[in-house]
């Protein structure tokens, strides 16, 4: 096939993607994925920084790191509707814009309601870069590779996230925390030339949604009519708390608090703490990496992702718990293990969209997608605000932190129970296919 359009962004292509095509679309995703992974887990790295600097205190430490979830998730409900109207390609490229603005604010921010503002704006930014790429995965792709390219899109984020762990902490004594965020919004610039050139327009599998979305009412999708089936299935809520306070909690410990946590109560020196992020992150893309080849064969053994799920979010808890409270200079082996029962959360975001019909896909992933980062909001926040009250209330800083994380544990507790025993109050059905 030929790759004209890859120079001409405006030529419609033929479906689906082969070979060189097929890569360039796939990279130009998953490097904005990247960089949207990166500005989610880099305050995790700069945080002693901007306490030195700025002041700040637990409280403004979570809140500022939790403002990049509430940009992210107020735009969750727009993106679905601008990537159905205007396709992938227009709708990321234009809202990473926002987070170029965002970053440079950052940069230059001497106070902290400028670096909340900056933070707000990076989440807007970002906000669509995941949800974009399985939207154009579902154009431009067959059906049978699209689990494998959520998969190749989590190992990417991951590596984000590994780049602004030890890699960052190497560099911020030559460029500073502005000097890093100055760089991303560079980085940011790149990957927007990289959607410009990687994706195409439209094409006709593209042109034929739109035009069924018309005929259908496309632009008053998001009626309540149109969520009802969404917002009142018994699945979607039995898997409420595993993605709002599991896999929610999980972005708000690995983005922010796990350094923090390894300063303050391991008493490590920041360079030592980095450096566990930075194979935490790396434990945890492998994990995806084994998710993906793993699966398969359980599904051959009749062993449902369903049931894969629910082992391994009770042995997240039980690993956690043990991270948390039992605290010796082995400590970071349970962090691995918590790394690894973690990466079968994002499996839950996927079992969900398979309970409702392909014309749902997009308001099921953004609606379950708000839930998560409404859950990484009130947890990366809450989290601090509690280490404060402990602190004020005359607690050394790790008693702060075991009352926090407890807390966080116990909700996530009674989540998981919820999770088991709802079906036996509310069964649910399946929704069958358009």
């Amino acid at each position: 096939m030929s790759s004209h359009w890859l120079s001409n962004p405006l030529t419609p292509i033929e479906l689906p993607l082969r070979a060189r095509a097929a890569y360039r679309v796939f990279l130009s995703f998953a490097c904005a994925y990247f960089v949207s992974y990166a500005f989610r887990s880099i305050n995790a790295v700069i945080a002693p920084e901007l306490i030195s600097d700025l002041h700040l205190s637990n409280t403004q430490l979570g809140f500022l790191s939790a403002a990049y979830f509430f940009g992210f998730g107020a735009t969750q409900i727009p993106v679905g509707l601008g990537l159905d109207r205007f396709g992938p390609r227009l709708t990321e490229m234009t809202l990473m814009m926002f987070a170029i603005v965002g970053a440079l604010i950052f940069s230059w921010a001497d106070d902290f309601t400028s670096l909340v503002i900056g933070r707000v704006l990076i989440g807007v930014g970002v906000s669509a870069c995941l949800m974009s790429a399985f939207s154009g995965f579902r154009y431009w792709f067959p059906i049978e590779s699209q689990g494998q390219l959520a998969s190749g899109m989590l190992i990417f984020g991951t590596s984000g996230a590994l780049v602004t762990s030890w890699p960052v902490h190497a560099v911020l004594p030559y460029l500073g925390w502005r000097g890093v965020f100055v760089a991303m919004a560079i980085l940011t610039c790149v990957a927007i030339i990289g959607l410009y050139f990687g994706l195409p327009v439209k094409t006709k599998a593209s042109e034929s949604l739109a035009s069924t979305d018309i005929k259908q009412g496309g632009v008053a999708t998001f009626s309540w009519s149109s969520y009802k089936p969404i917002l009142t299935n018994a699945f979607f809520w039995r898997m409420f708390p595993i993605g709002a306070f599991c896999y929610g909690g999980f972005i708000a410990i690995q983005t922010l608090w796990l350094g923090p946590w390894l300063t303050s109560v391991m008493e490590y020196s920041s360079d030592r703490a980095s450096q566990i992020i930075f194979w935490f992150n790396t434990v945890l893309l492998l994990a995806y990496v084994l998710n993906t080849a793993l699966l398969p064969k359980l599904a051959k053994r009749g062993i449902t992702t369903l049931c894969y799920l629910s082992w391994m979010v009770a042995a997240a808890l039980v690993f956690q718990a043990c991270a948390f409270y039992l605290r010796s200079s082995w400590v970071w082996v349970w962090w691995f293990l918590f790394a690894i029962a973690c990466a079968s959360y994002v499996l839950a975001q996927s079992l969900v969209v398979t309970y409702f019909p392909k014309s749902f896909s997009g308001r099921v992933s953004t609606t379950y997608n708000l839930a998560l980062f409404m859950g990484a909001f009130l947890v990366q926040w809450g989290v601090g605000y509690l280490v404060d009250i402990g602190i004020e209330a005359g607690w050394s800083r790790a008693s702060a932190f075991d009352l926090a994380l407890g807390m966080y544990l116990a909700v996530q507790v009674l989540g998981y129970i919820w999770f088991l025993i709802a079906p036996k109050f509310f069964p649910s059905t399946q929704i069958g296919e358009d």
